[in-house]
């Protein structure tokens, strides 16, 4: 049973074409993420769905029956968790959990929030202020408001944007799993491409005022529908095409060929494609090259070696990769 389906959406403010012809759906259970640049309309979405954005073209549907259009609202099943929390500050962490339950009597009401303190690790914390919590504490204590009145579908704006690198990918694991535990209909908006592969079940991607692919993390990274995604979700290395003749491949006017910069191996063995070192960056532990090509002296590609890798500036060495691993995509 599908949670969300968006059919057709499109939006425009004024003369200006936001989106067209946007569609999805988000199964139950399932966090289903928009991932796009900056002004893409990833968060226009979100808010049409919470019924936050008037005069859309197409229709959102809740639970496979209950249309957003016009004045058939159905947002009562819907939690917006925003990017700034949204956080009472004169209230403490036990009255924010409690604000959107005013439909319940005092004993049951104190019942939830004692449930949800203890759900969320805030129960030490139920009595302070908002001010007196840490980035990642202010996160749980919004998330556990949103969940407080048991909405069917989550709808998360870049939440983990606040948070350091560290708390971010705890804090990613940890809603992951609470999203599963409670059978939401989850739909994350983001900017960052690893974010959206570790956390998603499937991901949409925006191009061009469109949805240009939607499936799998995996059919996304490993068949991606153009050049755009490929290098959005991921380091890659455009491979000349009289290179790519070594390996049998042929490419069309409107094709390139590329391989993953994990999949870019280089070696002192001699090969049928000769490079030479032009660039060499120390990051940790490993270095990264910058080569070009002896056929094609003004044509780049990148490398991570290992830090015991020996080398030196403009030295020669070998391309060593496999035909496998050559993506053929549309330009």
């Amino acid at each position: 049973m599908f949670g969300i389906k968006v059919n057709n959406f499109g939006i425009s403010f004024g003369n200006m074409e936001i989106l067209k012809e946007v569609s999805f759906s988000v199964q139950e259970g399932e966090i289903v993420t928009i991932l796009g640049p900056s002004g893409s309309g990833k968060s226009t979405i979100l808010r049409a769905i919470a019924s936050l954005q008037e005069k859309f073209e197409g229709e959102i549907l809740l639970n496979e029956t209950c249309q957003i259009s016009g004045n058939q609202k159905c947002n009562k099943d819907i939690g917006y968790i925003f990017q700034d929390y949204a956080l009472f500050p004169h209230l403490d962490v036990k009255e924010n959990i409690g604000f959107a339950l005013f439909n319940l009597n005092a004993i049951e009401k104190q019942r939830r929030v004692d449930e949800l303190l203890k759900q969320f690790d805030l129960v030490e914390h139920r009595n302070k202020q908002i001010h007196e919590l840490s980035g990642g504490q202010q996160q749980r204590v919004s998330i556990a408001r949103t969940i407080a009145y048991n909405p069917k579908i989550l709808l998360l704006d870049e939440p983990f944007s606040n948070l350091d690198s560290l708390l971010r990918d705890k804090t990613k694991l940890w809603l992951k799993d609470i999203i599963k535990k409670l059978g939401l209909s989850a739909i994350l908006v983001t900017h960052d491409k690893k974010e959206a592969l570790s956390i998603s079940d499937k991901i949409g991607i925006l191009q061009n005022k469109t949805l240009v692919q939607f499936g799998t993390p995996q059919e996304l990274f490993s068949q991606p529908a153009n050049l755009y995604i490929a290098k959005f979700l991921g380091d890659i290395n455009i491979l000349p095409q009289s290179i790519v003749q070594h390996f049998g491949i042929t490419l069309q006017e409107e094709q390139s060929a590329i391989i993953r910069l994990n999949k870019t191996f280089v070696t002192y063995h001699p090969t049928a494609i000769k490079l030479h070192i032009k660039q060499v960056s120390y990051c940790g532990d490993y270095y990264e090259l910058v080569l070009n090509f002896s056929e094609h002296n003004t044509f780049f590609i990148k490398a991570n070696v290992s830090s015991d890798f020996n080398f030196s500036d403009n030295s020669t060495i070998y391309l060593d990769i496999c035909a496998s691993d050559i993506l053929v995509v549309n330009t």
